[in-house]
């Protein structure tokens, strides 16, 4: 269990993974994100990884279509209507898309296709998508265009 009662199994981790056993990381099988700090990996769930961390996924995991996942450990956002659901997405990009660690990548007509969807499935309160790439903002671009127009 998680602070603030968030349980592992309402988590959902893709990572191509390949930092914590890499021969250049002088700490196998563990992550630090500054000289002195803990272990940011152990622990973590683990749920699609090299090539399962994929846009197809991806798209799967937040649509909760479990058939349409391949590979990884079939976990998707299983939400209520009461939910609040929290995407943390950090890679490379460039305008109009992000990057994936494996296969294409995650297209704004696409993403906001997904979005979409989700938000007529009504399957959650609240959505909060952060998103940490070069350029990211492009990738909203068209919602922010007609909020502020």
């Amino acid at each position: 269990m998680k602070a603030g009662g968030l349980q592992d199994e309402n988590i959902t981790v893709f990572m191509y993974n390949d930092i914590a056993n890499n021969t250049e990381n002088p700490r196998p099988g563990v992550i630090i994100n500054n000289l002195h700090g803990h272990d940011v990996y152990k622990g973590v769930p683990k749920d699609y990884v090299g090539e399962d961390a994929n846009a197809n996924n991806v798209y799967n995991v937040i649509l909760a279509n479990k058939s349409g996942v391949v590979g990884g450990s079939g976990n998707v956002l299983k939400s209520g209507p009461y939910d609040h659901i929290f995407i943390y997405y950090t890679d490379h990009g460039t305008a109009g898309f992000i990057t994936m660690p494996s296969g294409e990548s995650i297209y704004t007509d696409d993403l906001f296709k997904v979005l979409k969807k989700k938000h007529a499935s009504g399957t959650y309160d609240s959505l909060v998508f952060y998103l940490e790439a070069y350029e990211s903002g492009s990738m909203f671009w068209h919602i922010l265009w007609r909020w502020y127009s």
